[in-house]
């Protein structure tokens, strides 16, 4: 997989779910214990391609007495080609490793961001009211529906700035590298 790869921008207008669709959002799926072991898969394969790049260079170097002529230096160049790939794979390896964790993190993150959809339901309300046959409830009661409103949406609010705010850092994660074909380590190529 080669070449430039945008990341796509969201089309997601959070504006337009309920509070309790946002929490399910945040809460699917998300498993950043999982995500987590994911990146140190990728960043031990990172090492482990690292390690492979310092065997081929000390293997490379200790060929130069012991083969000369023709196909030493074939020798050597395939190491170096091998070498190249697998120092970029590694390098892209690491790169993907620490992408998932900055994922895992941000899902993180917005899951305990997330606020608890706050209940506003003015029908209940008044029949709660009337049914409770309490004057003074009901002379306030207009003043009630309009705190519980407004709380039901400064949490709907802060729930929308959360999941816009995961998005960003899960789209800031996306490495810039990809990992490319190995090389031919034949002299032919």
């Amino acid at each position: 997989m080669t070449g430039d790869r945008g990341t796509p921008e969201p089309d997601v207008r959070y504006e337009s779910y309920s509070h309790e669709q946002l929490k399910a959002e945040v809460d699917a799926g998300n498993d950043p214990e999982s995500a987590g072991e994911i990146a140190r898969g990728w960043a031990g394969l990172g090492q482990r391609l690292q390690d492979a790049v310092d065997a081929l260079t000390a293997a490379s170097s200790g060929s130069e007495e012991a083969w000369q002529g023709q196909g030493g230096e074939a020798l050597r160049a395939a190491f170096a080609r091998a070498g190249q790939w697998a120092q970029h794979a590694a390098e892209t390896a690491s790169e993907v490793g620490g992408g998932v964790a900055a994922q895992a993190g941000a899902a993180a993150r917005a899951r305990a961001a997330m606020p608890e959809p706050v209940a506003y339901d003015p029908a209940a309300t008044i029949r709660d009211a009337v049914g409770g046959g309490d004057l003074a409830a009901l002379v306030g009661l207009t003043d009630a529906l309009a705190e519980r409103r407004e709380q039901a949406e400064r949490a709907r609010r802060q729930a929308i700035d959360v999941l816009y705010a995961r998005d960003r850092a899960l789209r800031d994660a996306v490495p810039a590298g990809s990992f490319t074909a190995p090389p031919s380590l034949s002299s032919r190529a």
